[in-house]
């Protein structure tokens, strides 16, 4: 059974149907991810309360180390939480899964991601961070990280001046021991904005970059990309390095978090089941994650 140890946002879930001219009006690029005040927040869970298909806990590397635990693996997340019913939510969306949370307890809200869903199934995301930039160092849990197979976390958690203090200090640690690391590009918006946080993560030699094509295509402009690569090709599979896995045929709902699921259940299954093995089920499972709302199954 392998360990994972992650540490990133602690976000609910709110998943809302809108239509491309609702999107529009938002002033949002569909597909891509924004940050949003408290009181934009406010606003938006009365303007589209009618309209919410679910209210689940998500968080990118929150909803890997789920998917990661189905898959048999034991899993640690660190994270930053407010003191509101969202935390107990989020604590909540654990309880049938192998995850221990370290959590930091902010005087802030806890953080809140609307998914904008459209007819085709594509997520347009708008965060309000709040309590998830009190991410520190001290969230970590050295003990764990030290005994884990892998250490996971993104872009996202890098985006702020706590959270890339968190992320030297827990590649500190990992490396100290040799535990293997995977980072996720999580949104093609993040590489350009935090260019100097993600050159010095690919800097440390990490063992897996993840991504979808255009957030690895574009990243490969400005560094040398050495490290084993996990690509989603969206509907048409994955790849890793050099392999390729087709997606099956599935009755797409939302792609709300297939990335987060395929990069969970791969590292989970590879020191067990090997490379091919554990790219085609990571596939298969981030397939089935697409034909539910929601982030998990």
């Amino acid at each position: 059974m392998s360990k994972i140890y992650g540490f990133g946002n602690a976000l609910i879930d709110i998943e809302i149907s809108i239509s491309e001219e609702q999107l529009s009006s938002l002033g949002i690029i569909k597909g891509s991810m924004i940050h949003i005040s408290r009181n934009q927040k406010i606003k938006w869970l009365l303007d589209f309360k009618d309209n919410i298909l679910s209210k689940e806990p998500g968080g990118s590397i929150a909803n890997s180390l789920h998917a990661a635990s189905q898959s048999g693996s034991e899993c640690f997340f660190s994270c930053s939480l407010g003191s509101d019913k969202e935390a107990k939510e989020f604590s909540e969306g654990f309880k049938n899964s192998n995850t221990k949370i370290f959590s930091n307890i902010s005087k802030e809200d806890t953080g809140i991601c609307f998914i904008f869903v459209t007819s085709d199934g594509e997520r347009t995301m708008a965060s309000n961070l709040a309590a998830n930039k009190k991410l520190v160092p001290e969230c970590l849990n050295k003990e764990m990280i030290s005994n884990s197979d892998w250490l996971i976390f993104d872009a996202f958690s890098v985006c702020t001046k706590s959270g890339f203090r968190t992320a030297k200090r827990a590649l500190e640690i990992a490396k100290t021991n040799n535990i293997k690391i995977g980072f996720g590009l999580a949104d093609i918006n993040l590489i350009e904005s935090n260019l100097n946080e993600i050159k010095w993560v690919i800097d440390q030699k990490i063992d897996l970059l993840t991504g979808n094509k255009s957030e690895i295509s574009l990243l490969n402009k400005y560094v040398k990309i050495e490290s084993n690569t996990l690509c989603s090709l969206g509907s048409g599979g994955s790849t890793y390095n050099t392999k390729t896995v087709s997606a099956p045929l599935v009755k797409v709902v939302n792609t709300n978090g297939a990335g987060d699921a395929l990069l969970g259940t791969f590292i989970s299954l590879i020191k067990n089941k090997g490379e091919q093995i554990a790219l085609e089920e990571a596939v298969r499972y981030a397939s089935k994650v697409c034909t539910k709302g929601g982030p998990r199954l």
